[in-house]
């Protein structure tokens, strides 16, 4: 999702297309936790994806460019390499091969407002566009759509051209709630 999004950011209609990357955690959407509970705050609790959230926001905090590369660095490790990014010690192995200034990174993640800024990001997403997984794609007018892909096109043609698909039924077409092959 991160290559093919980035990889059409600057010839979708005239390199208007803006990219918010925000968190969302699938944990806490399915937890089975007391309704209360909030993954963002309890950075003790054994989980599985929240501290990658969490050091993507670190990232951020260095700037647009440090995140972008830290971000495809974390997918790649995660679905290319199979590793598990719940491992502290690979994340800071992956913020140090981007170049980010490691002792901020690693400061940033024990921050409890680094931790919050994942759980704002959800809340956000789930109150105000109903998100449910991810990755959804958020249009115009808050217009959310959950995009399910087998893998990223190899030509930049059919990235453009998945994307304005995505783009048309999302935005242009309310009515159309869900495809879905058997």
């Amino acid at each position: 999702m991160v290559t093919w999004l980035e990889s059409i950011k600057n010839t979708v209609e005239g390199g208007r297309l803006a990219i918010r990357w925000k968190t969302f955690s699938l944990e806490q959407i399915n937890s089975t936790e007391d309704p209360d509970f909030r993954i963002w705050e309890n950075p003790k609790y054994p989980s599985k994806g929240v501290l990658a959230l969490v050091a993507s926001k670190a990232a951020k905090n260095q700037g647009d460019e440090p995140f972008l590369k830290f971000h495809r660095a974390t997918f790649e490790t995660m679905h290319d390499k199979t590793m598990d990014i719940s491992d502290m010690s690979l994340l800071k192995e992956v913020a140090r091969d981007v170049g980010l200034d490691l002792a901020r990174f690693e400061n940033e993640i024990t921050q409890e407002k680094t931790w919050q800024a994942v759980g704002k990001d959800h809340t956000e997403s789930r109150e105000k566009y109903g998100v449910f997984g991810v990755p959804t794609l958020v249009f115009g007018e808050g217009k959310p759509v959950f995009v399910k892909l087998q893998s990223i096109p190899e030509s930049q043609k059919e990235r453009l051209a998945l994307f304005e698909l995505v783009y048309r039924m999302g935005a242009k077409m309310p009515y159309l709630l869900e495809l879905k092959r058997p």
